[in-house]
């Protein structure tokens, strides 16, 4: 891998917007070129090679999540002061002129601001949009559980959270996908696992499960006009009466209000 030093006169030549796609931990960025000083290889004890000595900070850990087990590159990004940035790996540089963008609003502005500014859709991968200054800042870990409410419900979505049976009504439920390429695991994920795309839409998905645990299936639903999601272990379908027995109906209406 060769580094890369020529980025901001390469943009300012052409119109295309050019970005670094990289991985950290479990989530895939994009970093705008311009904000790109260098990309530099890892030895094998995972220190950065660098061309000047600048200091360095874990991606993962910066930005809330685990510390990065398999250090492979580093990217430098043009903050103040200059960063240097461990990551598991660097994939390319790659045209972003015209890919469909989510920006971070709604319900993500106090998850994922300011550290990402948006979601990219390229190549049919969700990649968070890295924001160079809010990154440098770095984001929280997420500590605390969702309080979880129930109620009561003649009939609902049933399905299971590592051997828990759950159950949502289902006048909320829009639909059940599942956690592949569509979804990007949040770098801090907690009881917010990170985001997915359904409908041209970004939704927030959450677990009532263990922290941090990203599950096969994505139930999603509605509260408020917002579209969110539920991470599952396996959907069971539509149940009433006695097969609804033994199900704990959430009552997300409150829990998500």
């Amino acid at each position: 891998m060769q580094a890369v030093r020529a980025f901001a006169l390469l943009v300012s030549r052409d119109e295309r917007r050019l970005c670094v796609f990289f991985s950290a931990g479990a989530t895939r960025y994009a970093l705008d070129a311009v904000r790109v000083l260098e990309v530099a290889r890892a030895n094998e004890e995972g220190a950065l090679q660098l061309s000047q000595h600048l200091p360095v900070r874990d991606l993962s850990l910066l930005l809330g999540g685990d510390a990065e087990v398999r250090v492979a590159a580093g990217v430098v990004m043009d903050v103040s002061p200059t960063l240097a940035l461990r990551v598991k790996q660097v994939d390319g540089v790659f045209d972003c002129t015209g890919l469909k963008r989510w920006p971070v609003q709604g319900r993500l502005v106090p998850l994922l601001a300011p550290a990402l500014a948006g979601a990219l859709e390229y190549e049919g991968r969700l990649v968070f949009e890295l924001d160079a200054d809010g990154a440098a800042r770095g984001l929280p870990r997420q500590l605390k559980p969702i309080e979880r409410h129930h109620r009561t419900d003649t009939t609902g979505l049933v399905f299971t959270v590592q051997g828990e049976r759950l159950a949502l009504p289902l006048h909320h439920v829009v639909q059940v996908i599942e956690a592949n390429a569509c979804f990007n695991r949040a770098p801090n994920a907690g009881s917010f696992l990170g985001v997915a795309v359904h409908r041209a839409q970004l939704c927030p998905v959450f677990t009532v499960g263990p922290l941090g645990l990203v599950q096969p299936f994505i139930v999603l639903f509605e509260v408020g006009g917002d579209l969110l999601g539920l991470s599952a272990s396996q959907v069971e379908g539509v149940r009433s009466g006695s097969s609804l027995v033994g199900a704990s109906v959430l009552d997300v209406g409150r829990m998500f209000s």
